[in-house]
């Protein structure tokens, strides 16, 4: 491992270095890749998947840092003990996302905002961070800070329910009722998708057609074909 990926992953930059590896055809792919993992699901909130990722990639992982140290830090942020893990380079921005949950749940809205803002700064792919920033940003009053973040949000994770309710209250500040309710049914929808599935570029695998499909009323011209099928065949048995 060259001394250049050593910096970025020190930086935070997981998936940057792991991008630099693949480009080089060289260097610990697999280490970075669960990395990557880890941090896809600490940005879901699904410490325990985190874990689990961690835990079945163990000595891949340990090329790349201290996996001691990793491990700790995720039993840690699982229990939202964040307070240790501020500065870490791996989990700080979640450790700040909750730090800002925390602010707010104690009434400061303007901490809760400069702590998602700070989760953003260290991880831009965080889009949990940036959909929080967002809500604070219009809970203050911010509108244009809000549908900055929220945009950021939706362009990091377009699978991310809660951005489009952040969108549709939005909307309503604004007046603006069909966007409103757009985005409503979208956020509903995206609901209906598991969680471990709600990550950024997920593609569901398409519906089987049942019978209830085949015969809805959109498929009707179908039905007519048959029963008209049906008469001519009776009439000239």
């Amino acid at each position: 491992m060259n001394d250049e990926v050593k910096e970025l992953i020190a930086a935070g930059k997981v998936e940057e270095a792991l991008t630099r590896v693949r480009l080089a055809g060289e260097g610990p792919r697999a280490g970075l890749q669960t990395l990557a993992d880890v941090r896809n699901w600490l940005r879901a909130r699904l410490y325990d998947k985190a874990r689990e990722e961690l835990a079945a990639h163990r000595d891949a992982v340990a090329e790349v840092t201290d996996v001691e140290l990793l491990e700790r830090a995720l039993a840690d942020i699982a229990e939202e003990k964040f307070e240790d893990w501020l500065e870490d380079p791996l989990v700080g921005a979640e450790a700040w996302l909750q730090k800002g949950l925390l602010a707010v749940a104690e009434g400061d809205l303007k901490a809760g905002r400069d702590c998602f803002a700070e989760a953003t700064h260290r991880d831009p792919r965080h889009w949990r961070a940036w959909t929080n920033l967002g809500n604070a940003e219009l809970e203050l009053g911010n509108l244009e800070a809000a549908e900055t973040a929220y945009e950021e949000a939706k362009k990091r994770n377009e699978n991310y329910p809660e951005v489009y309710q952040g969108i549709a209250a939005l909307a309503k500040r604004r007046g603006q009722i069909d966007k409103m309710v757009k985005n409503l049914k979208l956020a509903q929808k995206k609901r209906l998708t598991p969680r471990d599935e709600q990550l950024p570029g997920a593609v569901l695998p398409p519906r089987r057609p049942g019978v209830r499909t085949l015969f809805s009323w959109r498929n009707r011209w179908i039905i007519w074909i048959v029963l008209i099928l049906f008469a001519y065949w009776w009439m000239h048995r």
